[in-house]
């Protein structure tokens, strides 16, 4: 029988991105996790700085700085169409606006913490969870267990990346302890008891969950424009202690310019996923700003639709990509990544090969390509594919430059811009190659990435890749304590998804905030995207 309580659950229990840490001078390497219940975690093999590289580390904010009360304005790129925290992704936005919460959350140190959960103990399949007290909704409605199990259930059925749940069992023997069985051993439990899908809502008193949804966080939904600007007040009743600010603002906006010139004209304190040129811009008056450099383990990539896109063309543009080239492009917030996982982790091997343009002509070459007036050409039609993408977090530029690379190897592409791409592309599955952003790795354990990626049926399965052999193998690393074991199944797995050249890794993301001085405790330290506001912000206003 064993016995793990969370408050010395340790990396391998993270939610997410393997390489971070703590505000460092710049250069110095992030510590490696240490090991933990399911695995050790894989070995860090990016620096997390901050501030960043571009100037020198800026000092606190003093006590004159920073200011009671106020409010806090900043932007949202990639803004949804609605703030129901169970439905899609919509939580890591929730959770970053200081709405929802988890029962667990992951610290700069890449730890796991109690959050609305003061404690866990795990025997066997049986976890039981003790809960904070005072727990409430904004409406001042205790946030009972029971309350929770509706939520959990009710995420199961709208989120079909947490549909597991519904087979779990549940008791609820006072309001503050909740009891879970996952009656199969499930090793990876508490990264999902820190995912930001698993929140609360007052399911009683919600009447619009998807534009003022009754949450637990320290703000509440003043206003909000679906899609458009969102606009937050201090949650009065919030359980955590008094909220400094007064209100808070994140509008709508994509283009990096006029992020720039809000920034410049005041007229924002703080935004985060800045540009390369922005990220230069501001380093130059290090006297009004803070830089934040923190490398993360979102990579960004394309899929490659088997549909529209034979196997000998897949394979071609899978030795074709310049992923350097890609890095060298938006220098400081991206590097380039072969793999979903580092080639440093235990799971990370046998990535995509490196670029070999030689290679990948023999290969079309082979299936009968012809090089014509310098299109591959074969039975007579030119070979040409459509690159789908959207604007935010930089994916039309890599678009561009991969249209680039293809167009001067040899096969044509046009570029196919859509808003968003879990409502287009990813639902309707009509493209040849589409461009994804995920965070594919939950503290060094695969599962997550395979689970959502890889297994016939998950939500990213669009290439329709899942066969019985590779599902076989996911369903035993489900259950598999062993961390050897779980290392060797993750690595058959992928060996077998990357032969398939249908998802190729392009680059791997760097997370670059500024703020001005006088802004404090707003995740200037944590890599994971999804937090944001909480009860200590400050404005400089």
């Amino acid at each position: 029988m064993k016995k793990i309580t969370a408050l010395v659950m340790t990396a391998a229990m993270v939610l997410s991105l393997a390489a971070c840490g703590q505000k460092q001078p710049a250069q110095t390497q992030a510590a490696a996790p240490a090991a933990t219940q399911a695995q050790a975690a894989a070995p860090a093999e990016t620096k997390a700085d901050a501030p960043a590289e571009t100037q020198a580390a800026a000092p606190e904010a003093s006590a004159e700085e920073t200011h009671a009360g106020g409010t806090f304005k900043s932007i949202e790129t990639f803004m949804y169409s609605s703030l129901d925290p169970h439905k899609d992704y919509y939580s890591w936005h929730s959770q970053k606006y200081g709405l929802t919460e988890s029962l667990f959350r992951i610290n700069d140190n890449n730890e796991v913490e109690p959050w609305m959960a003061a404690s866990i103990e795990t025997e066997g399949t049986v976890s039981t969870i003790k809960m904070n007290d005072g727990l409430c909704f904004s409406n001042g409605e205790p946030c009972t267990t029971e309350m929770m199990v509706r939520n959990i259930q009710r995420l199961g059925e709208n989120n079909k990346r947490f549909k597991m749940m519904l087979d779990w069992k549940y008791e609820t023997p006072d309001d503050k302890t909740l009891i879970i069985d996952t009656v199969n051993p499930y090793p990876t439990l508490i990264n999902d008891l820190a995912s930001p899908e698993i929140c609360f809502m007052d399911l009683d008193n919600t009447t619009d969950f998807d534009n003022a949804p009754i949450c637990t966080g320290p703000f509440v939904v003043d206003t909000f424009v679906p899609s458009g600007d969102l606009t937050l007040k201090r949650n009065d009743n919030y359980w955590g202690g008094h909220v400094n600010l007064d209100a808070a603002v994140f509008y709508a906006m994509s283009d990096d310019q006029s992020k720039l010139m809000a920034m410049q004209n005041g007229e924002i304190n703080a935004y985060d996923n800045i540009s390369s040129t922005d990220i230069e811009i501001f380093s130059m008056e290090p006297e009004v700003y803070n830089l934040y450099h923190i490398p993360t383990n979102f990579i960004q990539y394309i899929y490659l639709n088997p549909a529209n896109v034979p196997a000998s063309v897949r394979e071609a543009i899978a030795l074709v990509v310049d992923r350097d080239a890609m890095a060298a492009f938006l220098p400081g917030i991206m590097e380039p990544s072969k793999g979903f996982f580092a080639e440093s982790a235990p799971y990370g091997a046998n990535p995509l090969p490196d670029r070999d343009e030689a290679k990948a002509r023999e290969v079309l070459e082979a299936d009968g390509y012809t090089l014509e007036n310098g299109v591959y050409t074969k039975d007579g039609a030119p070979l040409h594919l459509v690159l789908s993408t959207y604007a935010a977090r930089s994916q039309d530029k890599l678009a561009v430059l991969l249209q680039e690379q293809l167009t001067n190897f040899g096969i044509g592409a046009d570029i196919k811009l859509c808003e968003d791409p879990d409502s287009t592309y990813m639902s309707g599955e009509d493209f040849d190659i589409c461009f994804y952003r995920k965070n594919c790795d939950k503290s060094g354990d695969p599962y997550y990435m395979i689970h959502g990626t890889v297994e016939t049926g998950s939500y990213e399965d669009i290439t329709h890749f899942g066969n019985p052999e590779t599902d076989a193998l996911i369903n035993e690393l489900a259950i598999e304590p062993d961390t050897n074991r779980r290392y060797e199944l993750a690595n058959e797995i992928m060996d077998k998804y990357y032969k398939s050249f249908v998802g190729i890794p392009l680059v791997r993301n760097a997370r670059n905030t500024v703020m001005y001085k006088g802004v404090t405790n707003y995740n200037d330290a944590n890599p994971n995207e999804f937090y944001g506001l909480n009860k200590d912000t400050t404005t400089n206003d």
